[in-house]
């Protein structure tokens, strides 16, 4: 796992390269770590590994891309893979007018796709990132190779009592304890680690974040927005995810596939086997 303040420390753009060996040539695998301005500010951006199709990942709500690790190294030894942190999480910038909405993400992985040359990719989106690469897609078709959601949002509206409490006490005082039993509740089953990691990128994350995002959600129309869309698509789920609002109760024939004994945070609880159905998806591409 990287030490993000040593990295700051070092003011790098890149880690130490690293040279493998794949289909009889030499594979660059390092981490290029560059900066992207977005319509909200500056993104900070990890990019590595080479080869189609690309992949790019979206990390959670009070998250950041380092939560994909497993996935970044895991794939860069065959072909090329991105992940950035969002408006206002990790090392990006804050945005001016306070838009953590998930059309906001959706812009940010134009921005970043586009600064990097990528004409067609893979979208890999956890939970709100599941939304803002659904809200992505939905609005550029014609560019997205593939979608895989892990665990994501799916339909709140029609529990918007429910989460219209929740939105109301993260505008409290005590949202920070608010936020905390809401995040425990979804850590059930995490490995320590896991654990210690996500409650360690919550602690970072603003309030108003929470609570645009939160917003966000609760008025989100996954249907209506992935409708544009007609392209391969595949649900990848913990045991906690599945209510009748979840994403594969309301679209018809969504492949998906449920890893047990996970917290919401599937791929980082268990890697290897999230990363085995990644690879089959991407094989559907190629």
């Amino acid at each position: 796992m990287r030490t993000r303040s040593a990295l700051w420390a070092a003011g790098l753009w890149c880690a130490a390269a690293a040279l493998t060996t794949h289909g009889g040539a030499a594979q660059e695998t390092s981490e290029r770590l560059l900066w992207i301005d977005g319509t909200a500010g500056r993104i900070r951006v990890s990019d590595g590994g080479a080869g189609d199709p690309p992949v790019v990942f979206v990390h959670s709500l009070a998250g950041d891309h380092e939560q994909w690790d497993h996935q970044l190294e895991h794939l860069r030894r065959s072909q090329r893979a991105i992940a950035f942190d969002l408006r206002g999480h990790g090392e990006s910038a804050k945005p001016s007018e306070a838009d953590y909405s998930l059309s906001g993400v959706a812009d940010d992985i134009h921005a970043v796709t586009t600064a990097l040359g990528l004409d067609r990719f893979i979208l890999v989106g956890h939970s709100f990132g599941g939304g803002a690469i659904a809200t992505y897609a939905g609005g550029h078709p014609q560019r997205v190779a593939g979608l895989l959601f892990v665990d994501p949002i799916g339909d709140q509206r029609a529990a918007r009592t429910q989460i219209d409490m929740l939105i109301q006490m993260l505008q409290t005082p005590s949202s920070r304890a608010a936020a905390l039993t809401y995040y425990q509740a979804i850590l059930a089953n995490a490995a320590p680690g896991v654990r210690q990691q996500v409650l360690e990128a919550l602690q970072e994350t603003s309030q108003e974040a929470l609570v645009q995002a939160f917003q966000s959600i609760a008025a989100f129309d996954p249907v209506t927005t992935l409708r544009p869309y007609s392209g391969p698509m595949l649900n990848v789920i913990s045991d906690l995810n599945n209510f009748p609002t979840s994403l594969h109760n309301i679209i018809p024939d969504l492949p998906t596939e449920r890893i047990r004994g996970t917290s919401h945070w599937v791929h980082m609880d268990k890697p290897q086997e999230f990363n085995a159905l990644l690879d089959r998806f991407i094989a559907r591409y190629r």
